[in-house]
């Protein structure tokens, strides 16, 4: 017989309900560091750096991935925000391929990331080319 106070979870089958966040309180912790760095920024930089080094510390002792943007955001050398004009610089660059460079003000240190090309459907016209014949022009 089971324990009492152990009934088992009765609800829709899995697939209709999305799955349980694992460690929700550990990515609300890692979320709200985020944002307080981001609104302690203009009036203190050394307190949003040491926001952004204990979120990655934490996130790297839980062994949890943190978003894209969020990487993009904290400098990998010093943990300084990359907002423009208060603590990065932002430039896109062309040549060969067009890439952003992100560059932290504190360290110096620069990133490159391609610029995605967004890829249309064949059946698509390009915008240059010829106008459809039911248009009235």
């Amino acid at each position: 017989m089971g324990r009492a106070g152990s009934a088992q979870w009765a609800g829709p089958t899995r697939g209709a309900m999305a799955a349980p966040v694992r460690d929700r309180e550990a990515l609300q912790r890692l979320s709200f560091l985020f944002q307080a760095a981001h609104w302690v920024l203009p009036h203190s930089p050394a307190l949003a750096r040491f926001y952004c080094s204990t979120q990655r510390g934490a996130a790297r002792r839980l062994v949890l991935r943190m978003a894209p943007s969020v990487k993009r955001a904290v400098c990998r050398r010093c943990c300084s925000l990359l907002l423009p004009g208060a603590g990065g610089c932002v430039r896109l660059r062309g040549g060969g391929q067009p890439h952003i460079v992100l560059h932290c003000q504190s360290c110096r240190r620069r990133r490159r990331y391609l610029c995605q090309q967004k890829h249309r459907p064949l059946d698509q016209a390009t915008p240059t080319g010829p106008a459809p014949e039911d248009s009235p022009a």
